[in-house]
């Protein structure tokens, strides 16, 4: 009889310890998959003001930063230029259409500048280049920057090349991440500058 009693003490102790880890295993899980380990908090000083001119590759995905971009730069009616760097793919989509739309409703005038082939760099970097002096002659569209976020790596590319040739600034909307790397929402990101510095052919160091 005592070791009826302690067999069945045991085994019921080993259920509850079984029961105890397997909850305490998927409350570690839910909260795991609920938990924020990069914020990708930027300081002030390393933030991109709003302008009123803006160059901006677009993407094909439809969960792309650039809206949250324009709305940036849009704050107390910055904005005012804006030229919308496209691929053929996407030229016609309902996204280029929204992000005209909503620049329109912002008083700030959409220019769109389709690419012929968006993996060309050299296609790329000229009509960048082209976007820039069209920007300088307007008056309201100073100061100019430039996104390279959204697009194609070789838009980025020649994005990058055409706006450091040109003197003029770049930025890069940082998004927090997750623990395993991937971003969150885009409205929770932040317009960071990319500053580059040329080496001189020489290659020593440029003042």
């Amino acid at each position: 009889f005592p070791v009826t009693i302690c067999v069945v003490l045991i085994i019921g102790a080993t259920a509850i310890f079984l029961f105890v880890a397997f909850s305490f295993q998927r409350l570690l899980h839910v909260l795991e998959r609920r938990r924020v380990v990069v914020r990708n908090v930027i300081a002030p000083e390393q933030q991109a003001e709003a302008h009123a001119g803006l160059i901006l590759p677009v993407g094909l995905s439809s969960k792309g930063p650039e809206e949250d971009i324009i709305a940036w730069h849009q704050r107390e009616g910055t904005l005012r230029h804006c030229w919308l760097l496209t691929s053929p793919e996407a030229v016609g989509g309902e996204k280029v259409g929204t992000l005209k739309q909503k620049l329109l409703e912002q008083n700030a005038t959409p220019h769109i500048v389709t690419l012929d082939d968006a993996i060309q760099t050299d296609q790329v970097y000229t009509k960048v280049r082209q976007a820039i002096h069209d920007a300088r002659g307007l008056r309201d569209a100073a100061p100019l920057i430039a996104d390279i976020t959204g697009g194609t790596k070789v838009m980025t590319a020649g994005t990058l090349l055409a706006c450091l040739d040109e003197q003029v600034a770049v930025h890069y909307w940082s998004t927090p991440r997750d623990r395993k790397g991937g971003p969150l929402l885009s409205s929770d990101g932040r317009p960071m500058k990319v500053v580059v510095h040329r080496v001189p052919e020489d290659g020593g160091e440029s003042g």
